[in-house]
């Protein structure tokens, strides 16, 4: 049994916008990689990622490496933002923190540049 009201069709309304980030559309790529943080926004062209590293703890890491800097994703539940990235569909990715309840999926608390 299905709860929606015509399984099959287009809904009606689109999905509510991801909480931890953007990514861009099935069977498209993306060109850049934007990470908002709490007083700025860094961008980098996608083609400077030589690779990434997803490390399970706490809180969990995924560290994304360039030739000369390193990006490390502090939080929790981070697979998704490692599946879009090996898919090459991630844009953006921003601090999720908050006192309130948050949707499921990733919980990001910290974004770091750091040198290579």
């Amino acid at each position: 049994m299905s709860i929606e009201s015509h399984p099959g069709k287009k809904a009606l309304a689109p999905p509510p916008p991801l909480q931890w980030g953007e990514v861009v559309p099935a069977g498209e790529t993306a060109l850049a990689l934007r990470f908002a943080l709490g007083d700025r926004a860094v961008t980098y062209p996608c083609s400077e990622f030589r690779r990434w590293e997803h490390v399970n703890g706490t809180p969990e890491t995924l560290i994304l490496t360039t030739a000369k800097e390193q990006v490390v994703i502090e939080g929790s539940d981070l697979t998704a933002i490692r599946a879009a990235l090996d898919l090459g569909r991630l844009a953006e990715v921003r601090l999720t923190f908050s006192r309130q309840p948050t949707r499921p999926g990733p919980r990001i608390e910290r974004i770091t540049i750091e040198p290579a």
